[in-house]
């Protein structure tokens, strides 16, 4: 049986009227969410997604905020669309998968359909996203330790002798053999065949970039000194060849690079190879990093596995523009959890429309200008 729910699905009004303006107004639209794509007998030539996706369009080249969300619960199955990427709002631009982005041989049929309705359907970007705290970080191959783990059962080594006969053949795998942290061109060298490697899976995988959680110190328990606040501006630098805006010299079209966390770590320098600064400014009304570059590169976020019942800042969030210039969106950490509340994706609906609000009326008062500080 078909089961029927209202949404309030935040699109353009003159989307419907084939113009495509600003997100301002709220439409409702009956979705059957039971079946949802599958029900639809060609969503993607459909005129309201047809629409939908040259109101996507509109955010390449910073020509507006965007909506964004680290998305934690990755389950589409069943009556419960909590776990859907279909069920999100229409407007969200860039979704950062905190749960997981499975390689073509682990995903499931039942994912593989719910990504391709977000990716090709809706416009949605979908990002993986590592806190990359060493080389070969979600990238080395398990046959790697096969040998490593039949010396230790027979041998009975200890966890720390383990551990650390699987780092130097990890760290081997990726060409790192003299194992001497000061040896700059060595590390290097592994980091550039690393930085290959997170970057073709996302080909293979079709996956629409990487976001770089990098939050060293607390934020890492895993650490085996090959990425700090050196290397890993030079690993940024080496994914800027295949991902990221240098990867597209003319504008055509590119995977994104995005950083989170600790934006403050990186300098001007870095700016050009990423697309996206996040800043986890959480119960914050302004962002607690600015970035090194342009302040429409920088996207505010609030945390929603704690602030979801009440929004927390994210609307003040969503408000905020910088004293010269725009912010580059808004979101929030776990925004799924916000599907909970009446209506569904209460907060980020809201904070969807404000965000374009305010970049409108900045950009009105600018004479169409779109340039950050």
């Amino acid at each position: 049986m078909n089961v029927f729910k209202k949404l309030l699905y935040i699109i353009p009004v003159a989307a419907l009227a084939f113009t495509m303006t600003a997100c301002t107004d709220v439409e409702n639209i009956e979705i059957d969410h039971v079946g949802g794509h599958q029900t639809l007998s060609d969503p993607i030539n459909d005129p309201y997604y047809v629409k939908l996706r040259e109101y996507k369009a509109q955010a390449n080249n910073y020509g507006r905020p965007v909506a964004f969300g680290w998305f934690s619960n990755w389950a589409p199955a069943g009556v419960m669309r909590k776990g859907y990427l279909s069920s999100v709002p229409d407007s969200m631009d860039i979704i950062s998968m905190w749960s997981g982005a499975p390689g073509r041989y682990e995903i499931t049929e039942a994912q593989k359909k719910d990504k391709e309705f977000a990716q090709k359907v809706k416009g949605i970007k979908l990002l993986e996203v590592s806190l990359l705290s060493y080389l070969g970080k979600g990238r080395t191959p398990e046959y790697i330790y096969e040998e490593i783990n039949k010396k230790a059962a027979a041998e009975g080594w200890s966890q720390n002798k383990i551990a650390q006969e699987k780092k130097l053949a990890r760290w081997d795998f990726w060409g790192f053999t003299s194992h001497d942290l000061s040896n700059t061109e060595n590390l290097n060298q592994a980091l550039s065949n690393f930085a290959k490697a997170l970057c073709d899976s996302l080909f293979v995988s079709e996956w629409d970039g990487f976001d770089i959680d990098w939050e060293p110190g607390s934020g890492f328990n895993d650490s085996d000194g090959t990425l700090n606040g050196t290397t890993v501006k030079y690993l940024v630098k080496e994914m800027g060849k295949y991902i990221g805006p240098m990867s597209d010299p003319d504008g055509k079209g590119h995977k994104l690079l995005v950083i989170d966390g600790l934006i403050g770590y990186f300098d001007p320098e870095c700016d050009k190879y990423v697309d996206y600064w996040i800043t986890q400014s959480y119960g914050s009304s302004h962002p607690h990093y600015l970035g090194p570059g342009d302040t429409k590169k920088l996207i505010i976020t609030e945390n929603f596995e704690s602030g979801f019942a009440y929004g927390g800042q994210l609307l003040n969030q969503a408000r905020w523009m910088p004293e010269n210039g725009c912010k580059g969106g808004v979101g929030a950490y776990r925004f799924d959890n916000d599907y909970d509340n009446t209506p569904d994706y209460r907060w980020m609906r809201q904070a969807i429309q404000l965000n374009q609000q305010v970049f409108n009326e900045w950009k009105a008062s600018q004479n169409g200008s779109t340039e950050g500080k």
